[in-house]
């Protein structure tokens, strides 16, 4: 029996059935997830004289039929890349996958990002990519390298990789004394909002003046920031919290995160979040959210949020992936895919192994039944 869950209306109320999971919450849509499979890439697949691996973005392009994945490799085993993919599946399973295209991101200068340098510093750490709403373009961002002092960006490219132009990022975010992003926890998530005029994006933990990281004790404020794609500019920003991390590490005191790695628009207001929680000797939990920005305050305008009041995004648990029964890795990306026969679209998530054997690219597919037909039937314009 397939894997399903169902967001109906009214109160929250979970049970399960023989497999069948059902979560109920107040919303204008109902929405239902269906698991239809997984696949693998094997540990170090080699494509084009690159090593896969690092996949840590997806996005689906509805013109061509495939998908595209970021690699989020520093330019340590390659340039910075992102890939091509046709993935085979359908109502009855997910049966196979094939690497398309490899492409890699392009500087300014048209060069291609250097290696790390000899004390470590990265130039780039490509971490999220949506296609633009014309489809001619990809928006992605960099989460820098704060510790090496190297702020985040975002950027607009070529769908060959050519740089286009970048986005103004707020000043608050840029790396400063006892300011800005915290190293490896800035720009995760990235979505094209459904009146196809913006982009909002989520740093991947709070920044250094508006709080402490997610603990087994406390979870964090991180921000959304919402940019006009004509200008490049910051035009909105609100406040999500991320859960306590999972578990606490064992032994005590290990390394241990919890934050936002992938964000999708639903409609102008909902929002799905994937948060993944790690600690040390506890492993991982991957969990999808619905949050909601009706009623979030606007934030644009604050350096740091101590001492602040405003109302963060509501928030509301759709699927908890440790409740798929399979092993679940590292998800890191996110997009709605292709439509089915039955005329139901798809949900597909994608792993990053961190290219370490002991863990997976791992490739997730789920049907969606309700979703709005805004996106069911959205074309490029």
């Amino acid at each position: 029996m397939g894997y399903r869950i169902s967001l109906l209306s009214k109160h929250l109320i979970c049970w399960a059935v023989t497999g069948l999971l059902m979560i109920s919450l107040a919303q204008a849509q109902d929405l239902a997830l269906e698991f239809i499979g997984q696949q693998i890439i094997p540990h170090n697949h080699q494509y084009k004289d690159t090593i896969v691996g690092g996949l840590s973005a997806l996005e689906y392009d509805v013109r061509t039929g495939r998908y595209i994945a970021i690699c989020d490799d520093r330019s340590d085993t390659g340039p910075a890349r992102f890939y091509g993919l046709k993935l085979g599946y359908d109502a009855s399973g997910f049966h196979s996958w094939q690497l398309t295209d490899v492409h890699t991101m392009k500087r300014p200068d048209g060069s291609v990002f250097p290696a790390p340098s000899f004390m470590g510093a990265s130039s780039v750490d490509p971490e999220a990519l949506k296609l633009s709403p014309a489809h001619s373009s990809y928006l992605w961002t960099s989460e820098g390298h704060a510790k090496k002092g190297v702020n985040p960006f975002v950027r607009e490219m070529k769908l060959d990789g050519t740089y286009i132009r970048d986005f103004a990022v707020p000043e608050k975010y840029h790396i400063g004394e006892g300011t800005g992003i915290r190293d490896n926890l800035a720009f995760e998530a990235l979505t094209v909002t459904t009146d196809q005029k913006s982009i909002l994006l989520s740093i991947e933990g709070p920044l250094i003046q508006d709080g402490a990281e997610a603990d087994a004790e406390q979870g964090a404020d991180v921000r959304l920031l919402q940019m006009d794609i004509d200008s490049g500019q910051p035009v909105h920003e609100y406040v999500y919290t991320v859960e306590p991390v999972h578990k606490e590490t064992l032994p005590f005191g290990n390394f241990s995160i919890n934050g936002v790695v992938d964000i999708l628009a639903l409609d102008r207001d909902q929002y799905i979040v994937v948060e993944r929680s790690f600690s040390t000797g506890a492993g991982l939990s991957v969990k999808l959210y619905l949050a909601d920005l009706s009623a979030a305050t606007d934030v644009l305008g604050l350096h740091s949020l101590k001492g602040a009041t405003y109302q963060t995004a509501q928030k509301t648990l759709l699927l908890d992936l440790g409740e798929l029964g399979i092993p679940i890795d590292n998800i890191e990306g996110m997009t709605f895919g292709r439509t089915l026969k039955d005329g139901r679209r798809t949900l597909v998530l994608i792993s990053d192994n961190n290219f370490r054997s002991a863990q997976i690219s791992q490739i997730l597919v789920f049907a969606v039944d309700g979703l709005a037909e805004k996106l069911t039937s959205k074309t490029p314009h």
